[in-house]
């Protein structure tokens, strides 16, 4: 495991290893040095978000529709407040403008208290909701940018004696097993990571790889974490 910083870095792991090619999990904040790589001759592929001028491959999912359709969904639900949490990296970014995107379409409004930035962590989204929650921001739904994320949120809405999904209605990104696990099972975007898999390893072989980004679909799946529609009074 590695997370090379800089671009010397990436070329340290695409020359120094006994690998002929390397799949990258994520661009980080690196896309200008992944286009600097895709200069030389080593082999390599994204997995992360499609990006402007991009001059290398990637595979990745449909960022901005998954996080417009768990807005759209928790709209639906008759949440008005709905917090997002993500970071800066690109594919979080872009969940983000989903998210943005369905609570236009949904009519709500866009309030820039209800983001914060947290790492895909746990624990920094456990952190970040508590902070506002004693700061007193309203908010009625949580769009995480990870399941990790939703999962720190849900901890932190139980510490302070909040119900999911009676109070909050919670939905996170990844479909990972502990969203499965969970108590209550967490609603969130799949991404088909088995189909991603298959693409990436078959880009990294190909002796003449395709370097056009490819978003693969993403499906909102309802678990209990968000409850059933709201009876508006």
């Amino acid at each position: 495991h590695t997370a090379p910083p800089d671009y010397d870095d990436l070329v340290s792991v695409v020359t120094t290893s006994r690998a002929s090619g390397v799949i990258f999990l994520g661009q980080s904040m690196l896309h200008e040095e992944f286009n600097r790589l895709a200069e030389t001759n080593a082999r390599f592929v994204v997995w992360g978000a499609r990006m402007p001028g991009q001059a290398y491959g990637t595979v990745g999912s449909d960022n901005l529709l998954g996080g417009r359709r768990a807005a759209l969904h928790l709209a639906r639900l008759g949440r008005k407040k709905i917090l997002f949490l993500g970071g800066s990296d690109p594919e979080a970014e872009q969940r983000r403008r989903g998210y943005l995107e369905g609570l236009k379409e949904s009519g709500l409004e866009v309030d820039p208290k209800l983001a914060a930035q947290v790492e895909f962590e746990l624990e920094s989204a456990e952190a970040a909701v508590t902070r506002l929650l004693r700061r007193h921001i309203a908010f009625d739904g949580i769009i995480a940018a990870s399941d990790l994320i939703a999962l720190g949120a849900i901890r932190a809405l139980r510490r302070a004696g909040l119900s999911v999904p009676n109070d909050v209605s919670v939905v996170g990104y990844d479909d990972m097993l502990l969203a499965r696990l969970s108590t209550p099972a967490l609603s969130t975007i799949r991404q088909n990571t088995q189909e991603a898999g298959r693409k990436l390893v078959s880009r990294v072989l190909d002796p003449d790889p395709d370097h056009q980004p490819e978003n693969l679909p993403t499906g909102l799946i309802v678990r209990g974490s968000c409850g059933v529609r709201l009876t508006m009074l």
